[in-house]
């Protein structure tokens, strides 16, 4: 506590102690003098440390807290908690190194049909007169065309809504965005899976609700568990992907879905699905979305970016109704609406049937590419399926998980910590992401698992730096 001390120390005449402190915990954390994970000291031993009251202390934590630096648990205290932001940065990689196979982000594949459709489209598009679309900014909830598509792909998934159900939004983060922003505050308390998706992360701490995960199976989420939490606690919302869960790819049975939907019912609890991977498998299976089987509590959220087009980046978030207004309102606010152009692009391979031959192409290149891998590293899958765009692996007896990591990047290949997608409170897994959607050949697609393969195989060096 020296640097608060002194911070607090060389204050000025009416600077606020609280802020001071802030500033002072939040530059420890930046220079790495606390470390992510590190338990902060009682709020009482700090106020008797640095002669300042409890309650100036308790609002410094709450900002720490709101900023995502910290993170505070009822009976255990306040800990130190990197922001996702910077898990992420750490674990997957924002811009592709040369000669680096990069299996640390999860993407569908691209293809020449893509590009093919893609500026073909492009051109029909610029040669039509009349282009709404461009000068478009109403309605909020997307053009009506544009949302009665919506709602036909939607029915394709296993969701039959009507056109006022359903907004466009910029992408599936943005639509369970949207659903948090709607449903939970500092005062909430939101449930997910024991590893989820990062954004779920993220929003809890721009929204400064309380996120806490739920036991695991290779199915999903533990039903009992999610039960016991609602009956202990005031739930608010549970938010879900049901469908190739990411990291583990764990894909819900209908006898559960339709379990958990009962659960949520019966607690008052919103459901917040979200089912990007949903059109990987439409056709495929017999399960409705979890939604089906509790519309009134239901969001749910499907997009083009990991089925048809990277780059699409169209969503469809369906409310319920008495909610619609308010999620709405807060797009408006948000992001007004999303981009017409895409939407509109969306919308015309939907109705010519090109999204679903896109989507029959990416079934078939990840099929591919799964099978690769379950042949040369099968011993160490904990979870993976044959459309899904991840291979969840185990770390091997010897290996320490981030050096693990380390070993294969001086190979020049990347993976993904389990960091990003674990929930305040749940602890962390011995295991890596693989995603097989990276830009490569087949052939360097092999050589790379291959890679994955003889590192898992060796004892780590006795001195890793």
């Amino acid at each position: 506590m020296h640097n608060w001390k002194k911070a607090l120390a060389n204050a000025r005449p009416g600077e606020s102690k609280y802020k001071l402190l802030v500033q002072a915990v939040a530059a420890d954390i930046e220079q790495g003098t606390l470390i992510d994970g590190q338990r902060l000291p009682p709020q009482r031993q700090v106020s008797d440390a640095l002669g300042i009251s409890v309650q100036t202390v308790t609002n410094a934590y709450k900002e720490l807290e709101r900023q995502g630096r910290v993170r505070c648990e009822v009976g255990r205290g306040s800990f130190v908690s990197r922001r996702t932001s910077e898990r992420v940065a750490t674990s997957m990689l924002d811009q592709t190194e040369q000669a680096l196979m990069d299996f640390s982000n999860a993407r569908i594949l691209h293809t020449d049909a893509h590009d093919r459709l893609w500026r073909q489209t492009c051109l029909e598009l610029a040669q039509e007169p009349d282009q709404p679309w461009i000068h478009a900014f109403r309605p909020i909830a997307g053009m009506q065309h544009q949302r009665e598509s919506a709602v036909r792909w939607l029915a394709r998934l296993g969701m039959d809504v009507g056109i006022e159900d359903v907004l466009l939004t910029s992408g599936a983060a943005h639509g369970i965005f949207l659903a948090l922003a709607t449903l939970a505050g500092p005062d909430d308390v939101v449930l997910c899976e024991g590893l989820t998706d990062h954004g779920a992360i993220g929003s809890s701490q721009v929204l400064g609700f309380t996120l806490k995960g739920l036991e695991m199976d290779r199915y999903g989420l533990n039903p009992e568990h999610f039960e016991d939490m609602c009956s202990n606690e005031r739930i608010t919302a549970l938010v879900c992907t049901p469908n190739l869960n990411n990291p583990t790819s764990a894909l819900m049975p209908d006898e559960r879905r339709r379990e958990i939907a009962e659960i949520a019912r019966r607690y008052g609890v919103y459901i917040i699905e979200d089912d990007v991977y949903g059109p990987l498998l439409a056709g495929q299976q017999a399960t409705r979305p979890l939604s089906h089987y509790a519309p009134e509590l239901s969001f749910y959220c499907t997009s083009m970016t990991k089925s048809v087009l990277t780059g699409l980046r169209i969503g469809y978030l369906v409310m319920p109704k008495r909610l619609a207004l308010r999620t709405e309102s807060i797009l408006r606010v948000n992001s007004w609406m999303a981009p017409s152009l895409l939407g509109e692009i969306a919308t015309r391979w939907i109705d010519s049937g090109e999204a679903e031959d896109l989507v029959q192409l990416q079934r078939q290149l990840l099929a591919n590419r799964q099978a690769l891998v379950e042949q040369e590293l099968g011993e160490h899958l904990i979870g993976n399926h044959p459309y899904s765009l991840n291979s969840w692996l185990r770390v091997p007896e010897g290996w320490e998980t981030d050096g693990l990591l380390r070993e294969l990047r001086r190979r020049n290949v990347a993976l993904t910590l389990p960091d990003p997608f674990v929930p305040p409170g749940m602890p962390r897994p011995r295991a890596v992401r693989l995603c097989v959607g990276a830009e490569c050949s087949e052939a360097k697609m092999r050589q790379g698992v291959q890679i994955v393969r003889d590192v898992f195989e060796q004892y780590p060096k006795v001195h890793d730096f």
